[in-house]
């Protein structure tokens, strides 16, 4: 699989080996996430989008399917510092565990800032799926870029929420 959307064994390993020596240092738990943050949330594959909701399609459409101030990514199954703390409070994991525990709660929901701000309001029919794999909102350090590509996936999403409306 391309790298930039799943990352490779040596890469994982590379990070969890990262893990293991911030892990045994002394520094704090606050200390220990962001460095954690840093070694993951700079790959294209960290942070990746696996739904966006309904308004944040509406939002993109309303900005002619360029990405608008205030799009958030959202790490909805649990926030990045609960799974950072969990993985630096608990006993030490081996690679499978924490390679598990790391990319099944780095998943995110693309959502509008108000929505990010209230997320526990969200119920499933107020988001859409994405398949991560094809490569969509990738990570673009700390931010997430936006192509032409992204905004014509959004397009077909926003026809399809138009055309579900108009039904009703």
């Amino acid at each position: 699989m391309d790298e930039s959307i799943f990352p490779s064994e040596e890469t994982r390993k590379s990070i969890y080996n990262f893990y293991l020596l911030t892990y045994e240092s002394k520094f704090s738990i606050p200390k220990k996430r962001h460095l954690m943050t840093a070694a993951m949330g700079y790959e294209k594959w960290g942070w990746r989008v696996v739904g966006i909701t309904k308004n944040a399609v509406i939002e993109i459409a309303n900005n002619n399917f360029k990405k608008p101030k205030g799009l958030e990514r959202d790490h909805f199954k649990k926030s990045r510092k609960d799974t950072f703390n969990e993985i630096f409070v608990s006993e030490k994991y081996n690679l499978e565990k924490w390679w598990e525990k790391v990319w099944e709660n780095d998943e995110t929901i693309l959502m509008t800032k108000n929505e990010h701000n209230k997320h526990k309001n969200l119920n499933k029919d107020d988001v859409l799926n994405v398949d991560y794999k094809i490569g969509l909102f990738r990570a673009n350090g700390i931010g997430m870029s936006f192509t032409k590509r992204d905004g014509e996936f959004v397009k077909e999403l926003y026809e399809r929420i138009m055309s579900e409306q108009s039904k009703i």
